[in-house]
């Protein structure tokens, strides 16, 4: 059974996954596009559990009003997740019980790969008439869509005065922030406040269209997602960064004439969910020339740490393979940065798991016990990808594989988002705003320092 023209279907969104969703409102069906068997375990599990607890507020909204049940905080967070309509929404649980059905249509490995093979096909089909990617050096950066832009084209650095008399306009909260920063009460470094605040400003469609100007002049493609995969690509020769007027400070090219003399790209994405990692990077390698750089930047939940600390792993144990991935982690010798909020943890021990949503008390004392303590999803599988970069052959399940003889350089870091240990700062409780600013930043200027020097080295 299959669905027509579901493309047609309205788009619809879902906070911190990166899917495309369509919904057909009269015949009450969503549709959702996976990218791999992560987004299957991810979105099972979600739809389970929203099935559970709609049915178990049904039985109990039957003999109890709402406000006889939660506190007034636990009604604002109700509130905030259910939007405008939340009154509607809660009468529609107390009237009647949810039934859902999953249908997967298409999610054999071969399905995966072709959407990523339409994925790289659909950015060559964009570029290659001025940049010919394929042909060209390419340092490769699982990231976000901003810290890179951000750090390059100094686009908040430019604006700093509009931005400031924006925020003590509309943002007066963060307006107090900025003067503890300049007052010496706050660590965070200025310049990543200025980063962090430019997301409001660019809501103005004016500002907006100022940014894309500036990036335009530094020759930085921004491709946005496709129908395929929902992963935003971003591209710049490193002969360009030379030329940005507003590069961070904090960057330091020595030879900018060898930089001009360089033909090497940095192929930046949005980091992708889970598996989908090992898809998109072996489409990639796959398709390029050469190979000279594989950087991963990513949030972890861990076990021995706070909010804000950075860890540089030395080994990854995928739950995918059961295989243990041991590597050069460039960020464990190159990391010329200093945290002025949190520690650095180098030589980290990490997990790959299958989907943060099952994971349980029991796991997490394993992990402890293996001192495993960055848990987080996608390392594992990009480190999989590469091993069959560098290999003649693929490694079956639950081996030792030693990457020290990867062709290409490989750095990977992550930033703590959750503690689980902590019931005060455990996932879903606090969402990261502030806390992960610096530590995106350093590992966002970590990574293009590291490219920058190996291109001077050339």
């Amino acid at each position: 059974m299959g669905f027509k023209d579901v493309n047609l279907w309205p788009n619809v969104t879902a906070p911190a996954r990166r899917r495309k969703y369509h919904f057909n409102k009269s015949k009450k069906l969503l549709a959702c596009f996976i990218n791999s068997i992560s987004d299957i375990d991810d979105l099972t599990n979600l739809l389970i559990t929203f099935q559970v607890e709609w049915n178990k507020l049904h039985l109990l909204l039957k003999e109890n009003s709402l406000s006889d049940l939660v506190s007034t905080e636990e009604l604002n967070s109700l509130s905030n997740a259910f939007g405008s309509d939340f009154q509607k929404r809660f009468e529609r649980i107390k009237d009647h019980p949810l039934d859902l059905r999953i249908q997967l249509l298409a999610g054999s490995w071969v399905d995966y790969c072709k959407a990523t093979q339409k994925w790289w096909k659909n950015i060559s089909k964009i570029t290659d008439g001025k940049l010919h990617i394929s042909k060209r050096p390419i340092y490769f950066v699982s990231s976000n869509a901003h810290s890179l832009v951000n750090l390059i084209s100094g686009f908040a650095l430019k604006e700093k005065a509009g931005l400031l008399k924006f925020i003590k306009k509309e943002k007066p909260d963060l307006y107090e922030i900025y003067k503890s920063i300049l007052a010496g009460e706050n660590n965070l470094p200025e310049n990543d406040f200025l980063y962090f605040i430019s997301r409001y400003y660019l809501d103005n469609h004016q500002n907006h269209t100022a940014k894309n100007l500036l990036e335009k002049k530094i020759n930085l493609t921004t491709i946005p997602s496709s129908k395929f995969l929902d992963i935003n690509t971003q591209i710049i020769s490193l002969k360009d960064i030379v030329s940005s007027k507003h590069l961070d400070p904090r960057l330091k090219i020595k030879s900018p004439a060898k930089l001009n003399k360089s033909d090497a790209l940095i192929f930046n994405i949005d980091y992708p969910l889970g598996f989908a990692a090992y898809h998109i990077l072996s489409e990639v390698l796959e398709n390029v020339r050469e190979m000279r750089g594989v950087y991963v930047m990513g949030k972890a939940a861990v076990l021995n740490s706070e909010i804000g600390d950075i860890q540089i792993p030395r080994l990854v144990y995928d739950e995918h393979t059961g295989n243990s991935y041991i590597f050069r982690n460039c960020f464990n010798t190159f990391f010329p940065f200093v945290n002025n909020q949190g520690s650095i943890l180098t030589n980290q021990k990490a997990v790959s798991v299958l989907g943060t949503y099952i994971e349980n008390e029991a796991l997490l004392k394993n992990y402890s016990q293996e001192n495993l303590t960055v848990i987080e999803m996608e390392s594992g599988p990009y480190l999989e990808a590469i091993s069959e970069a560098t290999f003649d052959h693929r490694h079956t399940t639950n081996e030792t594989i030693d990457l020290n003889s990867a062709p290409f350089d490989i750095g990977i870091v992550d930033y703590t988002s959750d503690t689980p240990y902590s019931k005060a700062r455990n996932m879903g409780v606090k969402t990261l705003t502030l806390d992960g600013v610096e530590p995106t930043y350093l590992a966002s200027l970590a990574i293009l320092q590291r490219i920058i020097e190996l291109e001077e080295s050339r």
